[in-house]
């Protein structure tokens, strides 16, 4: 009767320890993220309305409806727009594009109106940019922060309100 429970209870326990590696659940894995690209929507005299394109991919099974963001946008070097927690979802076992939209307004980088003119006059096509981005999770089983930086040129108008063409400044 001793040897038999034994042997039941090894059995039993052989079965258990078989079964639960077969149904062991893997740890989440953290998503990439990367800088796709940079949409400019509409360019005006005073703005710019642009999106900022990422790539999410996620090797998990389950969606992640708890991502935030934290960014901050630099033209020429100046800190011009930031923002803090921005809520995104992503979709599970695959890729998600993610996109920020922002409204960048030329008199937040440039001095003055005269300034602006005097660049658009003078040839310049572009200002530089540098976007800061800050992906965060942080949830039981999943906690990760993912920085990306970005670099690229975002367009100025072509043309001054009242002026037919740009003649440009020697």
């Amino acid at each position: 009767m001793i040897r038999s429970t034994f042997f039941a209870t090894a059995i039993a326990l052989l079965l258990v320890s078989g079964a639960s590696a077969q149904f062991k659940l893997k740890a989440p894995q953290k998503p990439t993220i990367i800088y796709d690209r940079v949409e400019v929507k509409k360019v005006t005299f005073e703005k710019a309305d642009v999106e900022f394109v990422y790539i999410v991919d996620n090797p998990n099974p389950v969606g992640l409806d708890f991502l935030t963001m934290d960014y901050e946008l630099f033209l020429q070097e100046q800190s011009t727009a930031t923002g803090k927690d921005m809520k995104f979802t992503i979709k599970a076992k695959g890729k998600t594009e993610l996109r920020l939209p922002l409204e960048v307004v030329y008199l937040h980088f440039f001095k003055s109106t005269q300034d602006l003119t005097k660049s658009i006059l003078g040839g310049k096509k572009s200002i530089p940019f540098t976007i800061n981005a800050t992906f965060k999770a942080d949830v039981k089983l999943l906690k990760f922060s993912i920085p990306v930086t970005a670099k690229g040129e975002l367009p100025l108008p072509t043309s001054i309100p009242g002026k037919p063409s740009l003649p440009k400044l020697k």
